[in-house]
């Protein structure tokens, strides 16, 4: 368990499942034990302390001014109240989070696949190593100020502020930060139109960048980038992404150092890309968005799944929902004449 650490990691922690012989922890973790292991479970233990009632009792505790650095002193921890279970049943309730999280865990490692064969693909198809056999011409090489002329229109105030994000696109800016900390007069913030390419001016070597379905206006620091004829908008959105071009963005910014680089347009323009027929972009961007759309299921399967586990921990663990051998659920009900527990005795409140 992490003793100090940031506000949202303080108090994380770990169950250790193996040995490993002469290891040493650093003085910021905690080597958390049972104090009878015949009592308790330390699987069911893991889940107690990763449970959000603990997570936000743990955060309550936190001490230190500095916001990079909290504390929980060993004494205020080992003062924390939580519910337990007979032994018995905390080896069920264990049971059935385990399962929980193995199926979390191999939802992520599928999404982790899913994105590495996306990139497979992406360098197959945005450098014609693979072709689809209906299209035979050469791919052509352009100069980015030749594919995309650059939109400088400004003064309108009358559109919503937008911000453009590296993994969530263009997107309203009260979405991205609750606090508006942009300058009052939005006089020189720049319009964005649907199909326009904005990208961070300051971040583009990092990939900053996303195509606009939404009209509004984005700060200064930004370039906003319109599609000549002979690009489609959605194929060169993927192929901003591709790690090569981004590499390019990086050698044409200008700084001495990484948190002083800059590409503005007229750098951008410089830079060199071969692509195909417009038609064959259309064919390739189909393949990348199909791939997206899988992706993006598995993506709300994943959070669907972490919102049951977070719904059960919070019946589970606090003896609203009961647990007998083999794991079956047993509602606990105060009413008269309602189902009794599944386990006896009652779950009692003590220290962990």
């Amino acid at each position: 368990m992490s003793r100090a650490n940031t506000f949202d990691l303080i108090g994380a922690c770990g169950l250790v499942d193996a040995d490993y012989p002469n290891l040493f922890l650093p003085d910021k973790l905690w080597r958390v034990i049972l104090a009878d292991e015949s009592r308790d479970y330390i699987p069911w233990l893991n889940h107690v302390l990763n449970s959000p009632s603990v997570r936000i009792e743990l955060k309550k505790r936190a001490t230190g001014t500095s916001g990079s650095m909290k504390n929980i002193p060993q004494n205020s921890f080992l003062t924390i109240s939580v519910f337990r279970p007979p032994r018995d049943e905390q080896v069920e309730v264990a049971h059935l989070l385990d399962a929980w999280d193995r199926g979390i865990r191999q939802l992520s490692d599928l999404i982790a696949a899913k994105l590495r064969f996306k990139r497979g693909l992406m360098q197959q198809l945005l450098t014609g190593r693979r072709r689809f056999k209906e299209f035979k011409e050469q791919w052509i090489e352009h100069r980015l100020g030749d594919l995309f002329k650059e939109r400088e229109e400004t003064k309108r105030t009358d559109l919503p502020l937008l911000s453009i994000t590296g993994d969530r696109g263009v997107v309203p800016r009260e979405e991205v930060e609750r606090k508006d900390t942009s300058s009052e007069n939005k006089s020189l913030y720049k319009r964005i139109a649907p199909g326009d390419i904005g990208y961070n001016t300051m971040r583009m070597w990092q990939g900053v960048s996303a195509l606009s379905s939404l009209e509004g206006i984005v700060s200064p620091a930004y370039a906003i980038c319109i599609p000549r004829p002979a690009i489609n908008a959605k194929f060169a959105a993927y192929l901003f992404k591709y790690l090569p071009v981004v590499y390019q963005f990086f050698r044409h910014s200008q700084g001495l150092v990484d948190d002083t680089l800059s590409l503005k347009f007229h750098h951008f323009a410089q830079i060199h890309v071969h692509v195909p027929s417009v038609e064959e972009q259309l064919w390739i961007v189909e393949i990348f968005q199909s791939a997206d759309r899988e992706i993006d299921l598995l993506r709300k399967k994943l959070d669907a799944l972490k919102t049951q586990k977070k719904g059960l921990m919070q019946k589970l663990l606090t003896g609203q929902v009961r647990v007998a051998s083999g794991g079956r659920e047993s509602p606990v009900s105060t009413a008269s004449g309602g189902r009794q527990p599944a386990v006896s005795p009652e779950m009692t409140k003590g220290k962990p």
